[in-house]
């Protein structure tokens, strides 16, 4: 009875003691402390998942975009924003970012061809500069590096809208039928949005975000066809903006809407189908056609040069 007797009042002093420490300022500094540094661990390891690119090369631009911040016209930076939200890219990517990647790719090719011309003087060392293809060079070398990211980017949007224009009937389709089933319009462009993969449904979620943060939906549907730059996407967000404040029926503008975009799709089909042969003249007569004439003629002119002999 003695033993029980103590252990339990050991066991009270310890937990008396904790309780005491654990109130103190001190328990306190070091509870945040430790806080602070699990946080700074877990924004260190989801730095460490971000790309090389993203982490290092971005950073790397935007720091060299605030040295020549003075010498960028401003129309500039609004024409990489724009493509920047046409690629899908921003706030992630900034237009400074992009200027001032293109100038280190600039300086980067301007080094390199500043190299091979080094290397080209061979014993000399020297680079003549009398030589005007030597000045072409440089200049051709800085053009290129400066282009270089914002040509990327621009491959990027393009092939960007190529996507939303081959998903874009497809999810007009869905949009409408579950329109015609009684869904509400907000719930059936998340409804197809669910059902798409890609950039449409990036874009169509990011509408219905800014619908729920209380953007009026009209103006979330005009920013939608604005953001992605695709003309078929522009045209059915006019009809529907068009629609909803004359007040007319949503459902048939969606089918009208549909056919539409259908036709156009097979009209650019066609179109390219009609460019194909042209396209080919240029493989055939550059690559089949010598092919074929050293086939066919090849035997014949040895036979002759034979004969000759």
């Amino acid at each position: 009875m003695l033993i029980l007797a103590s252990i339990t009042g050991f066991l009270f002093v310890l937990l008396l003691l904790v309780g005491l420490y654990r109130s103190t300022s001190k328990f306190a500094v070091e509870q945040r402390i430790d806080r602070v540094i699990g946080a700074a661990a877990e924004t260190a390891e989801e730095e460490l998942e971000k790309p090389f690119a993203q982490r290092v090369i971005l950073p790397l631009g935007e720091k060299v975009a605030k040295l020549v911040r003075g010498h960028t016209p401003a129309e500039s930076a609004e024409r990489i924003q724009k493509k920047l939200l046409m690629a899908g890219l921003y706030p992630r990517v900034t237009p400074p970012q992009i200027m001032g990647l293109s100038w280190l790719c600039a300086a980067g090719a301007l080094g390199l061809a500043f190299m091979f011309l080094l290397m080209q003087a061979g014993q000399q060392s020297e680079i003549r500069w009398d030589d005007p293809l030597n000045v072409i060079l440089l200049a051709a070398a800085v053009a290129g590096g400066y282009v270089l990211p914002q040509f990327i980017l621009s491959r990027k949007v393009a092939r960007r809208q190529e996507e939303i224009l081959l998903a874009l009937p497809s999810a007009i389709d869905i949009l409408s039928i579950s329109v015609e089933a009684g869904m509400g319009f907000d719930g059936a462009l998340g409804y197809t949005m669910r059902k798409l993969k890609g950039p449409l449904a990036e874009e169509f979620g990011r509408t219905l975000n800014e619908i729920r943060l209380g953007k009026p939906r009209l103006e979330s549907l005009e920013d939608l066809g604005n953001r992605s730059g695709v003309e078929d996407l522009k045209t059915f967000v006019a009809a529907v903006v068009h629609a909803s404040r004359l007040g007319g029926s949503i459902t048939n503008t969606l089918r009208i809407q549909a056919d539409s975009i259908r036709n156009r799709r097979r009209q650019r089909a066609q179109e390219k189908a009609m460019k194909a042969p042209v396209k080919m003249v240029f493989p055939l007569v550059f690559f089949i056609f010598p092919a074929l004439f050293i086939v066919i003629l090849g035997p014949a002119l040895l036979a002759i040069l034979r004969q000759m002999q």
